[in-house]
């Protein structure tokens, strides 16, 4: 993988210092837990020396720790998501309107938000079914081959979706997958006049997800939330039909209830833009994962 292009930061108030440590932790993943240091320097863009400086301070204050020769991330880490979480109020804004939509259904619900090119999760109630992806607080996948990617991609504004379709790399995932820019925009078209979407069996054989947006009280579209199962329970027209209502009555209470928790609106409603070489590895990764997780 090549190194990551360094940000290109023109104002006085970046701390490059930071960006780099952030990177270095960002650099550890599920299919990489372990590096060594010349890995964690290709991963980053870093030298060998200045990699080593920042894994050193990293190890010292608990955040990483050593295996032989190589580096892996500590529990210490778990901290930070945690502060998010805690100070977001998401277990008490979120999830009890996900469980209880998951135990009146039977499926897996999830609250994600646009990032770059990719869904990030950051709410999740499941249920214990074996599929090939895991899909928990935190996770990343492609916008474009799922219900909620296309949800949020639908109710951008012109010029963002645009500069999504100019920088994206639209790859097969499944045999399933739409990969023509031209029919994923028809399907967005039809996502803002429907007011949902539906997409089963292109990020994953099997799986079915219907995806309603989250709207804050100027019916701006901040996340998206939704119901998913597996192809054996149903399928995309049946989870449309006896699920829609039911999704949309939570998604108002939800969307409710951010309102109620302004720190975490004002979040989720963030513009942040990640790298899109980073984003492609991932959706390379993605096509190689093989293992059997739940969701």
């Amino acid at each position: 993988m090549p190194p990551p292009a360094k940000p290109r930061q023109t104002d006085r108030d970046f701390v490059a210092s930071l960006d780099r440590g952030l990177r270095i932790l960002s650099a550890f993943e599920r299919d990489e837990p372990e590096l060594t240091l010349s890995e964690v320097a290709g991963k980053t863009g870093l030298t060998p020396a200045t990699a080593r400086r920042f894994l050193l301070t990293l190890k010292s204050l608990g955040y990483v720790g050593m295996n032989g020769r190589r580096f892996v991330l500590r529990p210490k880490v778990l901290d930070l998501a945690y502060s998010y979480l805690d100070s977001m109020n998401v277990d008490e804004a979120l999830q009890p309107y996900l469980r209880e939509l998951v135990q009146r259904t039977g499926d897996s619900s999830s609250v994600t938000v646009l990032e770059g090119t990719e869904i990030v999760y950051i709410a999740n109630a499941s249920v214990r079914r074996v599929v090939r992806l895991g899909a928990g607080v935190g996770s990343r996948f492609p916008a474009y081959p799922t219900a909620m990617g296309r949800v949020l991609l639908a109710y951008l504004p012109k010029e963002k979706l645009d500069a999504f379709f100019a920088s994206q790399k639209f790859e097969m995932i499944t045999e399933f997958t739409e990969t023509n820019p031209d029919k994923i925009r028809k399907h967005l078209d039809k996502i803002r006049a429907d007011g949902y979407g539906v997409v089963q069996d292109e990020l994953e054989v099997g799986l079915v997800s219907l995806a309603v947006p989250l709207k804050d009280h100027s019916g701006h579209v901040f996340a998206a939330m939704n119901c998913s199962s597996v192809a054996r329970r149903t399928d995309g027209k049946e989870m449309l039909r006896t699920r829609l209502d039911l999704l949309r009555e939570y998604s108002t209470q939800v969307s409710s209830a951010l309102m109620r928790f302004p720190a975490l609106a004002h979040s989720v409603a963030s513009e942040h833009v990640d790298g899109a070489q980073r984003a492609a590895e991932r959706l390379r990764r993605l096509n190689q994962r093989r293992g059997l997780l739940r969701y």
